[in-house]
Order: structure tokens, then sequence, then C-alpha cells
């Protein structure tokens, strides 16, 4: 009897033991089967696995190969190469859900966002849906227990795609980790890694307080490409083009309840930025800028940094008639036609410049900067390009090499001061000094000294107001300037030597001022100027401008003169140092004038009188100025010569070519003939110099330019050797291969040079 219950016992135990191996073998194809099978009707969406392994013993599950494909898509979302989890038996059968381990392996995902819609709406609609069935009401039971340890995400790849905007950012090599997650400890520290395929990497540790939400964030980054952002920047800058290398190391602390609650520390970054406009001229640039931030606490309103540092800083600022280039860079917010009193602020969340103008909106309608320091504001090596097209001929100014130091920086000390020097136009030495009441900027200090700075540069201004030319002087200016309580007391000291000033041109000019009979008078026996010119005014009368400020000082100037000793004109002039140095030439002249051929005639005597000695002459002009002014000569002939002339006439005589080239470059006529010889181009927003160097055409200019160069080099030439009798082979004609040095001369001349045989 005995033999039979064993042997009925062995039968069932076999049965359960063929079972339950049956069902450890089958359990994990059955699985991937259903899921796979069902994935369409339970998610929406199609999912495929290579292979799912599920543990019954060990209580843990593996998937390899995992896709997860886009609705009703063959494109995958989201995929992985493995997941792995495990769970705790024994702490479920305590009624805790305790998951040892949860791992995957390089997982990629694709997000795409069209206006307000990504690709993933569907599953938020399909698991955000609300329950519509009735239940009963169930008595408040304790919370889920739950413990997740050893969160592993490796090597994943996010990809985020942005169709309305055209940009595409992928995070390549992506990392987290999570040591744990518990139901009974509110604290969340995870760490996360990854690089972006368009350049940068990234490093953060976060640690959450998920009760309070208070956090502590340990940000990374380097060298992140500013360029992935241009497309964003469209709404507000038109420009073609924008880059910057971003990098930061910052301890951030916060609470998400409270955003502006937010403290910084740590070290901030942009290097190798620059900025183009539309018409791909760079507007701005730097090679970096980089801000030392000790403490920034909003809420607590301190704002203390270290050294922040800016190096070789480029600008370009354009004045137009209308506007200027930066003005032109601004998109149009369209604000003018709306009514203000239904207008209602939006934020495009899908724009992060939107996103961080409005949280500065808000932290700053609550809170005033008035707390904060800095050790050092330094600016090195910097330049900025300033043009004019608002006169009749176009002014550019140069600043270079610009140094700015602040010092110590705090908004509680009576002083803060600014130290500047730059080197203007080539030649001028700019030395500035700036000191003002942080609380009180009606109370300041602001002195400053301009060495060896060419007059003549300023020749458009001088053309174009009192209607003169400056032909030599170097200027040497000192200026103290006191703001108390909004008053000014300025005391200036200027001398300029060696001032020369052209005749009054005809036509133009705003103002009739005998500027060159002030000259004359003014300069001494060296043919310099000396005058103080004090200048006073209050700063918060309405009335007050700048423009009566700068009258004050050309009235001075010229009350000056005719107060001046009358011997002053009794000046007798020969054969000088400068006159053998250099041979002033005009742009486009082709012809001597007797000034040249005196100091042409010293040079020869030199020669004749010292035959050891040989010449070198070196013509030093700008060929991009020649081109200009060439252009608007030939193509106002052209003009008078078929629009101006009746009946029109093949050639011009030197009387109808001089009345040619005196039309205005601004004149509107001449410039809508301009506009229609262009056409299909559209030219009407450019410059009148810019549409005659399209109209005559580079390669023609170009030949004009070098005919021009041989013709003055033949004409000095030709004088010295058959009028003077000097041997060809004592002198050196050459033309400058320095262009960028000669575009800074303000009119074409011969650098002379006299060499000996060793």
């Amino acid at each position: 009897m005995q033999k039979k219950h064993l042997k009925i016992i062995t039968i069932i135990l076999s049965a359960i033991a063929v079972l339950v191996i049956a069902l450890f073998f089958s359990i994990s194809p059955l699985a991937k089967y259903f899921i796979e099978k069902n994935s369409e009707e339970w998610t929406g969406r199609k999912i495929t696995m290579n292979h799912l392994f599920i543990n019954l013993w060990d209580w843990n599950l593996t998937v390899k190969g995992l896709k997860v494909y886009e609705n009703k898509s063959d494109s995958v979302f989201f995929s992985a190469s493995k997941i792995h989890t495990a769970i705790s038996v024994l702490q479920l059968l305590k009624s805790e859900y305790k998951i040892l381990v949860f791992q995957v392996e390089k997982p990629a995902i694709v997000v795409e966002q069209t206006g307000e819609h990504f690709n993933f709406d569907d599953l938020i609609t399909k698991f955000t849906a609300p329950d519509t069935t009735q239940k009963a009401t169930e008595q408040p039971s304790e919370p889920v227990k739950y413990k997740i340890e050893n969160i592993q995400i490796t090597d994943g790849t996010i990809t985020y795609r942005d169709k309305t905007m055209n940009l595409e950012a992928v995070m390549q090599q992506f990392k987290m980790g999570c040591p744990s997650l518990s139901w009974d400890s509110p604290m969340l520290n995870t760490a996360t890694s990854f690089s972006l395929k368009s350049g940068g990497r990234a490093d953060a540790r976060l640690a959450l307080n998920l009760d309070s939400l208070t956090y502590i964030i340990s940000a990374k980054l380097s060298q992140f490409n500013m360029q992935l952002l241009m497309p964003y920047m469209k709404d507000y800058l038109k420009t073609s083009y924008t880059s910057g290398l971003l990098s930061s190391d910052l301890i951030i602390k916060g609470d998400f309840d409270v955003p502006e609650a937010v403290a910084v520390k740590g070290d901030v970054s942009l290097a190798d930025f620059r900025i183009d406009d539309e018409t791909k001229n760079t507007v701005a640039s730097w090679n970096n800028l980089a801000i030392q931030i000790d403490s920034l606490d909003v809420a607590a309103n301190m704002y203390n940094f270290g050294e922040i540092i800016l190096d070789k800083p480029y600008l370009l600022f354009e004045m137009y008639e209308k506007s200027d280039n930066f003005s032109r860079m601004m998109v149009s917010t369209g604000t003018e036609t709306v009514d203000t009193a239904t207008v209602v602020d939006e934020v495009d969340y899908s724009n992060p410049f939107t996103i961080m103008a409005d949280y500065v909106k808000q932290i700053s309608k609550d809170y005033i900067i008035s707390n904060y320091t800095a050790k050092d504001v330094m600016l090195h090596n910097g330049q900025i390009v300033y043009r004019d097209f608002t006169l009749e001929d176009k002014f550019v100014y140069n600043l270079e090499n610009l140094e700015l130091s602040s010092g110590r920086i705090d908004s509680k000390s009576d002083s803060i001061t600014f130290d500047m020097k730059c080197l203007a136009n080539r030649s001028g030495i700019l030395n500035a000094h700036l000191a003002f009441d942080p609380r009180d900027y009606m109370n300041m200090a602001i002195n400053y000294t301009i060495d060896n700075m060419r007059i003549s540069d300023f020749n458009p201004y001088s053309k174009f107001y009192v209607a003169h030319a400056f032909v030599e002087g170097l200027l040497f200016y000192k200026s103290t300037n006191t703001i108390r309580n909004g008053k000014l007391v300025s005391s200036n000291v200027l001398n300029i030597k060696k001032i020369e000033v052209g005749r009054k041109l005809k036509g133009i000019g705003l103002f009739e001022v005998p500027l060159r009979l002030a000259i004359a008078i003014l300069r001494d026996r060296k043919g310099d100027i000396n005058i103080d010119i004090p200048v006073e005014g209050d700063l918060k009368d309405p009335n007050y401008k700048v423009g009566k400020m700068i009258w004050q000082i050309v009235k001075n100037l010229i009350v000056k003169a005719a107060t001046a000793p009358f011997d002053l004109l009794a000046k007798a002039f020969g054969g000088n140092e400068e006159e053998i140095k250099v041979i002033r030439f005009e742009y486009l002249q082709q012809q001597f004038v007797p000034r040249q051929m005196k100091s042409l005639d010293i040079i020869s005597n030199a020669l004749s009188e010292k035959p050891e000695l040989k010449v070198s002459l070196v013509q030093v002009a700008s060929r991009e100025s020649e081109k200009e002014l060439l252009a608007l000569s030939l193509a106002k002939q052209v003009y008078y010569r078929k629009q101006i002339l009746q009946p029109a006439k093949d050639s011009l005589d030197a009387k109808e070519i001089s009345a040619a080239v005196e039309i205005p470059n601004k004149d509107s006529l001449f410039n809508m003939w301009l506009n229609q010889q262009l056409l299909p181009e559209d030219v009407s927003v450019l410059p009148s110099q810019l549409k005659c160097r399209k109209l005559m055409g580079e390669a023609y200019l170009n030949q004009q330019v070098d005919l021009l160069f041989a013709i003055r080099n033949k004409m000095i030439m030709d004088y010295l050797v058959n009028e003077k009798k000097i041997d060809a082979m004592r002198i050196k004609i050459t033309n400058t291969t320095d262009e960028n040095s000669a575009q800074f001369e303000s009119t074409p001349r011969y650098k002379v040079e006299f060499v000996v045989d060793e």
C-alpha cells in the first residue's frame, strides 16, 4: 500500500515539476508573443523585441532589442539594446515594492515638435484619460511602499527635432545614475552627463527634496556651440550667422515652488562669439567673455562677482539716414498697431530665449539690483568701427587696441572708476578716466586726453557742417569734466599742431563759419593752435543739448580767433621738413599743382647738391577710396550726359564734367536713376557709393585705378628726369602694398625717403 502511495506522490511531484519547468521555459516567449501581438491595442503603437527573458525564481526581467514605433508608422520612437530589472520577492511578501536594479543600455529616443504638438501626444492622451467608471468610496489607504535601487542609463541618444524651426539637436553618450529612490526618503540624488553632436559636453548632479522641492545642482558645461540656437534667435534678430562656445561650472541652489529664490556660484564663459547681419557683415564678436560669480542670490538681492573679462571684442556701428545697423537687425514686434488694452502676455515655451526673457521679467518685477560688487571689469584689445552714412561723404573711424579696467566695484562705495585707453584711427592715442557715484549718476568726473589725432580724419563732418576740409593737423586735447548734482563744469585745453585747412567748398555746408580765416589767425609762428575752451551746463535742464555745447566750443574758437594778436597773420612760408617728407595729392588727381611741384623742386635740389643720395617715393593711397570716388565721378558723368543734357551727348567737356561731379551724392533723382540702372536687383537701401561701384563694375574700376596710380608715378618720374635732369637710376617710385594701412590716410600722398648705397 505504501509503495502505491509513494508511486502516486512521485507521479504528482513529477507532473508538477514538469509543469513548473514548462512554465519556466515558456513564460518568456509567451509574454513576448502577447506583448508584440497586443502592443498596438494596449498602447496605440507597435512594439517589438529581439529577446525577452523572465526569471521567475529571481524575479528579474531582461529585454533586448526593444523597439517602440511611432504612431501608425515604421519609424522608431524609442529603442534600447537592453533593459534589465530585478524585484525583491522577500520585500514583495511584506507588501513593499523593492526593485534591486533598473538598467537601460543604449536607449535612443526621438522627440519631434511641430508647433505646440509632440510626437508623444497620443501616449499622454491615452494614459492620462480620466477614468469614467463608477467606484465605491474607498477608505484612505497607506502610502505605497517602494524602493528602487541602482538606476542606470548608459550610452543613450536623445534626438530632438523642431520641425517648425527646422532644427535638430542630438544628445549622445547620455548617462544617468541614481543610487536609490525610496518612499520613505524625500531626497533624490542623481547624476547625468552627455555630449552634443553639434559640439559641447554637459555633466550635472542634482540633489532634490521631493517634499520641499528645494534643490542643489552642480552643473558643468563645456564648449556648447551656440549656433544650435540660431533658429530661435530669428524671433529677435535678423542675422545670417551666429556662433559662440558656452562653458560654465556652476553650483545652483533654489526652490521649484519659488522660482526667483535662486542662488548661483561658479564661472561662465562665452568664447569665439560672432554675430553677422543679413548682409554677412560681422557686427559684433569677441574671443572670450569670462565671468566669475562669487555669489548671486536673487531673493537676497546680492550680486557678487569676481573678475569679468572681455577679450578682443569687436563692434561695428553704422549710422544711416533714418536708422542704424543694429536697429535694422531687430525684428519688429508689431506692437505699434496693437491695442494695448487687449494685449495678453503669452510666453512661447518652444523658444528658450522667450522663456529666459519672461523669467528675467518676472524676477525684475519684484527685485531691484541695488547690492552688487565685482573685483574688476576688464576689456582687452578691443576694436570699435564707426561708420556714418548720414553725411555727404562717408565717415569711418576706428578705435583699436582698446583697454579698459575698473578696479573693484561696490554699490556701497562712494565712487566707481574706469580707466580706458585706445588707438584712434591708427594715429591718435586716447586715455580716459571715469569716476561716478553708483547711487547717483548725476555726480561723476570724466577726464581724458587725446594725443596725435589727425583732424583730417573728421573731414566728412567739417565739410558737411562748415564746408571746409582739413589738409593737415594733429590734435592734442585735454578735457577735465566734473558733474555735481547734474551741473557740468568742463575745462578743455586744445592744441593743434601744423594745422592747415582747405578753401571753402561750394554748394555744401550747413553753417556759414569763416573757418579758414579763424585758423589762419589762431595759428602761431609754428603753425600751431593753443586754446582753452570752458563749457558749463545743467544736465537736468531738458533744453540743454549736446549740440549747444559743441556750438559753444566752435563759437569760443572763433571769438578767440577774432581777438588774437594781428601779427599772427604775418607768416612767411618757404621750404620746410614736411614738404620734403610728404607730397600730397587729391583723390583722382592726374595733374600737378604748384604745391606738389614745389616739393619736387626741393627734392631735386637736394639730389643735385648731394650726388650720393637716392630718393625713394612710395605712393600711399587707398585703392578702395579711389575706386569709390572714381565710381561716383563716372556714374555722375553718365547720368549728366544721358539725363541732364538735352539732347544727350557722347562725351563731356571739362566744364560739363565739373558740373556733373558737383551733383550731390544723395541727390534723389541721381539715386533714382542708379536704382533703375541696377534693376532687377533692389539697391534702394544701399548708399550711393555702393550703387555706383555696382554700376561701374569692380573689374573696370580696378583697371582704372591701376592706370591712375601709374599716371601719377610717371608724372613724378618725368618731372624729375626730364625737367630737373636727375638720373633715373637715383629715383625709385613704387606703390604701397599695405592697403590696410593706406585706407587710414585722409588723402593720397607720396612718402619720401632718402637713401644711399652701402
